[in-house]
């Protein structure tokens, strides 16, 4: 068998560690939570769609259940996000035997890259789940279509769709929606681990991401007047927030938000990394 060189065991090394969180990480029960949670507001949702839909006399599809939940402010501030923050809070501090496998890493900076990749896999399955679950559910009674409902076309704020999102595709409309979310849990993961890493306790950082995600909550229910609105999270968050087409309006375009999230990123990933350059990652008694 051939032997290894120096290098090609370091990159071995940070991906058996990756795999390694995965399994501390991310495969644990508390990553059940989100299906019963998905499912009853699948219900409840799902439910009030109908209900508009019978009572409108007009027809409805299941996009219209899907945007009903992921364009809620209320369920997005008050149920997503902060269940998002628990699931991801612990992420970001080694246990015993993670410290034991941290010093076959060998590196802070391959040590950050593979937090910042289990992150951005965390928000991947977090959304993942959430959007499937609906998805699946709305299946089982709304029809599936290429174009937005009729419902949604007389009622769109009905559907937590501000009237000139339908300028654009519910294709495209959706996935506009769901890159915003991403980018936001993931700027917002970056933010708890970067309060972690700071207090060493993950206490802090679920502090630390609770507090932005009820600011925005408060910025949302204040109506926020603009331009001061821009730099809360919730009019980057929310997809009825935004401009589209040609339409004139007080509200950002959808790529000034991803501009808005990259920069969060961007400060973050650098401060954080300033943080973990700085960790004692081993406890002084070992």
């Amino acid at each position: 068998m051939r032997k290894l060189t120096k290098k090609q065991r370091q990159r071995i090394i940070p991906v058996r560690y990756l795999y390694f969180q995965i399994e501390q990480k991310l495969l644990r029960m508390r990553w059940l939570l989100p299906i019963p949670t998905i499912l009853f507001i699948s219900y409840i949702v799902i439910g009030g769609v109908l209900v508009r839909a019978r009572n409108y006399g007009l027809s409805s599809n299941s996009w219209d259940a899907l945007f009903s939940v992921f364009g809620n402010g209320n369920l997005i501030f008050f149920v997503l996000n902060p269940l998002y923050l628990y699931l991801v809070s612990d992420m970001f501090l080694e246990s015993g035997i993670g410290q034991l496998a941290l010093l076959r890493v060998g590196s802070r900076r391959r040590w950050w890259l593979s937090k910042v990749l289990i992150l951005g896999l965390a928000v991947f399955c977090y959304t993942g789940l959430n959007v499937g679950i609906v998805a699946m559910t709305a299946t089982f009674v709304l029809p599936w279509d290429n174009s937005w409902s009729q419902a949604v076309l007389q009622y769109p704020q009905e559907f937590n769709l501000n009237p000139e999102a339908l300028t654009i595709s519910s294709t495209s409309a959706i996935r506009w929606l769901l890159l915003l979310l991403s980018l936001g849990w993931f700027s917002m993961g970056l933010l708890v681990m970067c309060f972690t890493l700071l207090s060493n306790h993950y206490l802090v950082g679920f502090t630390a991401g609770v507090i932005a995600n009820f600011s925005g909550l408060v910025a949302l229910r204040a109506n926020l007047p603009l331009p001061y609105a821009y730099l809360s999270i919730h009019q980057h968050l929310l997809f009825n927030l935004h401009s589209f087409g040609d339409v004139i309006t007080p509200y950002p375009s959808l790529p000034t938000s991803i501009y808005y999230w990259v920069l969060w990123c961007s400060i973050l990933l650098i401060v954080g990394f300033k943080f973990a350059h700085k960790q004692d990652f081993i406890h002084r008694e070992q």
